[in-house]
């Protein structure tokens, strides 16, 4: 027997928005996103209330099991959730906020001038897309490789949201004090293998791995300094404005976590 179509659901699905990833997709050679995606340029459709109720559970929040739930449904060109740059993902949770609620959202904040009160400042989505940083291809290849005082050739990429989440299952999950010397000194080792895709064109994990343990530490810092110098791209979280008790200049900062932001309204 066919599966029967329920006449209901065809009138409930919305048209999506087409939005640029601040990566252009340029990282993405291992099937992270569908064949016919150019530069880059994704479809994202709302989200429905079976995704508010994903992203309302926090088990799944922190596995990053919510965020490939719904990208599944909302951005099905996005294959592999797990492997997107962070920031690319953080890109995404305004595009879908924006596709779901509209343009604006409004943030709750308290300034510190004498007697302020709190007030409601309205965030415009659509400004801070358009104002996204996109990674510059014509120098990434510059920016990215890290010529050590041995010769060696590092090649670096940006985080991923599967290896975010990694280092928060360490960092946070794990009670601090519980941590030995061991784990502290692994910790500082994942950090800096998440941000390197090879060394001499050696892509193993492991041999990076026990690359990095012996690695001198001016030349560590000199790999850290590049990622910070590479890190200026992506969408931008703070929001200029004025205090509406005494009219200076004010910094907002909004958060893409899906339990803050998405279902604020």
């Amino acid at each position: 027997m066919s599966e029967q179509i329920n006449p209901l659901i065809n009138k409930l699905r919305l048209p999506g928005e087409t939005f640029q990833l601040p990566s252009q997709g340029i990282f993405y050679t291992n099937n992270e996103l569908d064949v016919f995606v150019k530069n880059g340029e994704v479809e994202v459709f709302p989200m429905t209330a079976l995704d508010e109720i994903i992203f309302s559970t926090p088990d799944k929040l922190l596995s990053g099991k919510a965020v490939v739930d719904v990208f599944s449904r909302c951005i099905p060109q996005i294959l592999k959730p797990m492997e997107l740059l962070t920031k690319d993902v953080d890109y995404l949770m305004i595009c879908l906020r924006l596709v779901t609620f509209g343009q604006t959202i409004d943030v709750s904040h308290i300034h510190t001038c004498e007697d302020a009160k709190t007030h409601t400042y309205q965030v415009d989505l659509q400004k801070m897309i358009k104002k996204t940083k996109k990674i510059d291809p014509v120098t990434i290849n510059q920016q990215y490789n890290v010529s050590l005082p041995n010769g060696q050739q590092v090649i670096l990429k940006p985080m991923t949201y599967g290896s975010i989440l990694n280092l928060y299952d360490i960092m946070v999950m794990q009670k601090t004090e519980d941590i030995t010397a061991e784990e502290s000194e692994q910790l500082a080792i994942t950090m800096i293998t998440s941000i390197i895709k090879s060394v001499d064109d050696i892509t193993d994990i492991a041999l990076i791995s026990d690359w990095v343990k012996q690695l001198p530490l001016g030349w560590k810092k000199q790999i850290e300094n590049a990622v910070s110098n590479i890190s200026d791209w992506g969408i931008d979280f703070s929001i200029s404005t004025k205090c509406k008790d005494c009219k200076s200049p004010l910094e907002l900062t909004i958060s893409a976590n899906p339990v803050s932001f998405f279902f604020q309204q």
